[in-house]
């Protein structure tokens, strides 16, 4: 900002200067709005987000209880018309082990403070419906006796329920009788029918306050939601403005791209010139040196190859520096369109080269054997030099590049040298020996 503000006042006269300056003011007070009800837009989002979780939790919550309720009396009424107590025990497993209605009203909680209006009167709805779980333990507590089972060990419910002294001398089916009739006669019916009433006027209640919050929470997202897009429109249309006022210093604008334009060529120039070697076209020692170190960092797995045109020497005397070159050029190009574009292709010496196969796996070993064999065989097609062969050797790591890599490297391209040249070698610990 501080350049374009020389710019201004060195091409452009008093008047423009103060228009622009008129454009900064307003574009600051405009961005200072945008930040103010972006804020806000968000704050407003938080809320809605907020409302919209807690009328999710409280629909939940009251399907849950519901639904539990409902299922808790069929289990009550299975147990005690068919006498199986596989019912009794699934019943006695959701009240005290699994507490279904518990758990939801605990889920409800930590959207809201224990201490808030809601989850009180949702607590005195439950106290309520509590009622009818005991009407229900009871019955189940009536039909053991009639059968004479044993209560489940693991239910405190059951056995800290009493049975009414005037019906204690009972027999069986009177017993049974009675359960049937705590749990299907028209009373019974009539007041669970109540309870869940209200259990389900109390949950609406809480829905529509939510509901109610959540509009209003919306509703100032969207009055926000539309400042926030005035401001924006007004800082477009400033900003056009300010662009027609600056297309006067376009001229300025174009020198100045030329410039960089000129030096950002010669810096990529320079940067190929000091990575890529010259006559070949591939990587050059320096390159090398930096990916070897990268390997070292990362420590993955890698392999090494080193080679080197067979005597070389004898055909630059036979062909002349042209001749070698050319030789050079020719393998520097069946390396580069042999191996994967993953791969590093690197000139670090005279006629040596090194490729670097990053991530390399050891079963690869066999198609890399196969990758040299293969170059020597499109060396030996050369019309120019028909004596064209190269030897490698090969050395892996699963740890990154290490100068031991190399070592081993070159102690596999020794004997290669040594058996007659022309191939490659795989290093193993028999070349220590």
């Amino acid at each position: 900002m501080f350049n374009i503000s020389k710019i201004i006042h060195k091409h452009k006269n008093n008047r423009l200067g103060l228009l622009t300056t008129s454009f900064i003011i307003i574009g600051i007070f405009l961005i200072i709005g945008i930040i103010f009800y972006s804020y806000n837009v968000v704050k407003s989002f938080q809320s809605v987000k907020t409302e919209l979780n807690k009328f999710i939790v409280c629909e939940q919550t009251s399907e849950t209880i519901r639904s539990n309720s409902n299922e808790l009396t069929d289990l009550a009424r299975l147990f005690i018309i068919k006498n199986d107590e596989r019912f009794a025990l699934a019943y006695l497993e959701e009240i005290e082990n699994t507490r279904s209605t518990e758990k939801s009203l605990e889920n409800l909680i930590k959207i809201y403070s224990d201490e808030d209006q809601t989850v009180k009167r949702l607590k005195i709805a439950l106290n309520q419906a509590e009622s009818i779980t005991k009407m229900e333990l009871y019955a189940i507590k009536l039909c053991y006796a009639a059968l004479e089972k044993e209560i489940p060990l693991f239910s405190e419910k059951i056995k800290n329920i009493e049975i009414k002294e005037s019906e204690k001398n009972l027999s069986g089916t009177e017993l049974h009788n009675l359960a049937q009739k705590t749990l299907f006669d028209e009373g019974f019916l009539i007041y669970k029918t109540r309870i869940n009433e209200n259990c389900r006027l109390t949950v609406k209640a809480i829905a529509d306050d939510i509901k109610k919050k959540l509009d209003e929470s919306s509703e100032a997202l969207g009055t926000n939601i539309d400042r926030l897009r005035l401001l924006i429109i007004a800082l477009l249309i400033i900003n056009l403005f300010w662009f027609l006022a600056l297309k006067e210093f376009r001229k300025v604008t174009q020198s100045y791209d030329r410039i960089y334009s000129i030096g950002e060529k010669r810096t990529k120039i320079l940067l190929k010139q000091a990575e890529y070697d010259a006559l070949t076209g591939i990587l050059n020692r320096n390159a090398y040196d930096e990916i070897c170190k990268a390997s070292a960092e990362q420590k993955l797995p890698v392999a090494l190859i080193l080679l080197d045109m067979d005597h070389f020497k004898q055909i630059n005397d036979t062909y002349g520096h042209t001749g070698g070159d050319f030789a050079l050029k020719k393998l520097a190009e069946l390396l580069m369109s042999t191996f994967r574009t993953g791969d590093y292709v690197a000139r670090i010496g005279g006629d040596e080269f090194a490729v670097i196969l990053a991530n390399f796996k050891q079963e690869g070993f066999k198609i890399v054997t196969e990758k040299i064999r293969t170059i020597n065989k499109s060396l030996a097609e050369v019309e120019e030099i028909p004596t064209l062969s190269i030897s490698a050797g090969i050395s892996y790591s699963k740890t990154g590049y290490s100068e031991e890599l190399y070592k081993q490297a070159d102690k596999a391209l020794y004997a290669v040298k040594e058996a007659g040249r022309k191939g490659c070698r795989i290093y193993d610990d028999s070349l220590n020996r």
